[in-house]
């Protein structure tokens, strides 16, 4: 919960929100509901970027961190295969070195942990936040408490599995193993390759993401707050803690400004200097509509990089990293994998329409995202980098923010997520 602001200054300046993602919705409808003026900028609308095409998970057990121990050993394969559950483009290598190197040092068993407690601390609440943010009824209509499946990895057992385990130990998760007919009882379609799995009871997921979003800005309209579809172009600081907006319409100042711009949030705060150590992981899905499988929550299949998420329009296919930047146009080939790979894993599966999609998740060398201000700009906040965890994490990430804003003491310890780690 966010309390009214502490003066009428803060009130009558407004605040303007870069993003109409889950992120950047979630932060301006607790902004509005405290009582601030509140102007939500996207030139695409809601859900135009990584919100509209997730797999729709929100996964409150969820904590392990993107980087692991041994994960070296693993560059030359994602180097050669670009049809792999993780790949690099050779070309955008260099562009990335920095983040990779980053990447690869944060992989050590204590920096794992330490990330997984901020992750922890971030989600452990993401269903009640939501249920706050729309009421009870649109909760409902929205969300699933299904719990999730994890397919169990064949093989030894390796430096990341026993760091993953203490990961789950410390954290609390709650985590159930599945046997072979236990499994197959709860999913008659999996293959009988399928021998294990384990069950995480407490996550979820959302029927769709894209409704979950858009439902998001209308509670925003009707508790007052406005949305411009404009570009944000620019973002100009100017005196008396004011900042000008200037977009592809018009320019406007206002008294706060939250950059949730997911993966183009960095160019937007370039020229203020702030270096935003952000990249983007291209993640695709294929959705089956009209499914022939009966499937009644999501099955993640980590050692092919995937999940299957039964959402009210169908079948999601989603996963895998391909790290090529912004620029790259889309490989079909990597969806045409995803869908090869659930049909191995669904030998049954078919469906009337297939549709496919790739989109940019905002990411962080170490799966933390950057909640802060700009340096010596109080004034804007920046919420963005969370890659993965992006659903599960928004309904925290936008009620830190507001509090932030509003002076009052965030939720959880915001340390961990501030910009100067790096």
């Amino acid at each position: 919960m966010v309390s009214a602001p502490a003066t009428a200054d803060a009130e009558s300046a407004g605040v303007a929100v870069i993003g109409a993602g889950i992120i950047g919705l979630c932060a301006a409808l607790y902004l509005r509901r405290a009582g601030l003026d509140v102007t939500v900028y996207d030139a695409g609308g809601a859900a135009a970027g990584a919100s509209f095409g997730n797999a729709g998970l929100i996964s409150i057990d969820s904590c392990v961190p993107g980087p692991m121990p041994g994960m070296v050993v693993n560059v030359p394969r994602w180097l050669a295969d670009p049809l792999g559950p993780l790949t690099i483009d050779p070309a955008y290598l260099p562009h990335m070195f920095p983040w990779l190197l980053r990447f690869l040092r944060a992989g050590t068993p204590g920096r794992a942990l330490q990330a997984s407690r901020a992750l922890n601390a971030m989600h452990r609440n993401s269903f009640d936040n939501y249920r706050e943010l729309v009421g009870n009824e649109r909760f409902d209509d929205l969300f699933r408490l299904s719990g999730q499946i994890q397919l169990l990895k064949s093989g030894p057992e390796t430096r990341a599995s026993r760091t993953v385990r203490k990961i789950w130990e410390q954290n609390r998760v709650e985590v159930e193993e599945m046997e072979e007919y236990e499994l197959h009882r709860l999913i008659p379609a999996i293959s009988p390759d399928a021998k294990r799995a384990l069950f995480f009871p407490r996550n979820g997921y959302t029927v769709s993401p894209r409704r979950l979003v858009e439902t998001l800005l209308q509670c925003l309209l009707e508790a007052g707050g406005r949305f411009r579809q404009e570009r944000v172009m620019r973002i100009v600081p100017e005196g008396a803690g004011r900042t000008r907006l200037v977009t592809n319409l018009d320019d406007a100042a206002f008294g706060k400004v939250v950059v949730s711009a997911g993966a183009w949030s960095r160019s937007l705060l370039a020229p203020l200097g702030v270096k935003l150590p952000l990249d983007t992981e291209r993640g695709y899905h294929v959705m089956v509509h009209g499914a022939s499988l009966d499937l009644r929550l999501p099955v993640l299949d980590r050692n092919r990089g995937f999940g299957a998420t039964p959402l009210e329009n169908g079948i999601r296919i989603a996963g895998t990293v391909e790290l090529a930047g912004l620029d790259k146009p889309p490989d079909i080939r990597r969806a045409d994998v995803l869908l090869d790979h659930a049909r191995h894993l669904f030998p049954t599966l078919r469906g009337e329409k297939y549709t496919m999609w790739m989109g940019f998740r905002p990411s962080t060398p170490d799966s933390l995202p950057i909640i802060d201000t700009v340096p010596g700009r109080p004034d804007i906040s920046i919420a963005c980098g969370h890659g993965h965890f992006g659903m599960t994490a928004a309904s925290t990430t936008g009620l830190v923010v507001a509090q932030k804003i509003l002076g009052s003491k965030p939720a959880i310890d915001v340390v961990p997520y501030r910009l100067g780690r790096f």
